[in-house]
């Protein structure tokens, strides 16, 4: 059993008490001419870069610095792509690439335990994936799987509110599928000196944009540019006597492409009922986004989101860390579902359009 000679500084480097944050120190080997250069950054609200370091001849390299805090961080290469993913800690990491693809860091107490974690995790993921729908018994399977998911997240959480492991996993994925004030609950069991770190004040203002655009809400009404470049407020259409869809998506998103087949269904299958998509994309690129909506045919609304810091951004004000997204929105105005992928798109309008 560890003394607690050696327990309390391990404690003190966990929870970001010591004087002068947290010093890193991070040594890696990349796969063979993967990057010239790497960078730690962190990203918030806005992307910070906490170190650099030039990739040495035998693909090796080493991080080093202080964040004031404990925080999550990524490797990324010359272009920005991400490498790997870490949680900041006052001891040696080491970064090195799986036989499977990508890389991972360890060393670390912390890290190595989220490691455990998210193995656990991913094993249960991965059995998800794996489920054939049309075998019998595979809803029931699936709900196992997913509650066993829950759980295993839910613990995790619970035996770290008081490091940095439990901010990651609350942040990241417990609250995806949480009520506002559901997540208020768990924000409130987390230490003081936890909700004091910059992510979780900034999840906290997260919390309340999110309560705005839940279920039994009004929409959130601000202006997007049309396809032919007007400025139209979401007000022309939502809240007029017809069912909405407002969905937020982008061309190159892979999964907001998987969903446009049900939408094509859902709108030939309604339109004349009553029943409108207020698509907003989430394009940088005008021109692909317009030769994208030309070229198959997508004949309901289309905007596009404003990258004006002037304008509000409609991605922002409902709350959104991920697309494909989506907001069902009743007659009068009232967001009534939200999320609404696949079947359960039409699922959910048949049970509203006669």
């Amino acid at each position: 059993m560890k003394s607690l000679r050696t327990i309390l500084p391990a404690l003190c480097l966990l929870l970001g008490s010591c004087q002068h944050g947290v010093r890193f120190d991070i040594e890696g080997r990349l796969a063979q001419k993967a990057a010239s250069t790497v960078y730690l950054v962190v990203q918030n609200t806005e992307t910070d870069t906490l170190a650099s370091a030039t990739v040495r001849d035998n693909n090796t390299f080493r991080l080093r610095g202080s964040v004031e805090e404990p925080t999550t961080a990524f490797i990324c290469d010359d272009v920005g792509n991400a490498l790997a993913m870490l949680l900041i800690e006052d001891s040696p990491i080491s970064v090195r690439a799986r036989r499977d693809g990508g890389y991972i860091a360890e060393g670390g107490p912390v890290n190595d335990k989220f490691n455990l974690i998210m193995n656990r995790l991913s094993d249960v993921a991965a059995q998800i994936m794996s489920l054939e729908p049309e075998n019998e018994g595979a809803y029931e399977e699936y709900e196992s799987l997913v509650a066993k998911y829950n759980s295993i997240l839910s613990t995790a959480i619970t035996d770290n509110l008081d490091n940095i492991i439990g901010v990651e996993l609350f942040i990241s994925q417990e609250s995806r599928t949480m009520t506002a004030e559901d997540m208020r609950v768990r924000l409130n069991q987390f230490p003081p000196k936890m909700r004091a770190l910059k992510p979780m004040q900034e999840f906290e203002q997260y919390i309340e944009t999110y309560a705005r655009s839940e279920v039994g809400q009004p929409f959130i009404d601000l202006k997007v540019q049309s396809i032919t470049g007007e400025m139209v407020p979401l007000s022309q259409i939502c809240g007029k006597g017809k069912w909405v869809l407002l969905d937020f998506w982008a061309t190159w998103c892979d999964p907001c492409m998987v969903e446009i087949p049900i939408q094509q269904e859902a709108y030939n299958r309604y339109a004349l009922q009553g029943f409108e998509i207020c698509a907003i994309s989430l394009d940088r690129d005008v021109d692909r986004w317009r030769s994208f909506v030309a070229q198959n045919g997508l004949l309901w609304s289309h905007f596009i989101d404003s990258t004006d810091p002037a304008t509000p951004s409609a991605a922002e004000a409902y709350g959104l860390l991920t697309i494909p997204a989506n907001f069902l929105i009743s007659p009068d105005g009232e967001i009534v579902a939200r999320n609404l992928h696949g079947e359960d798109l039409l699922h959910e309008l048949e049970h509203h359009i006669k």
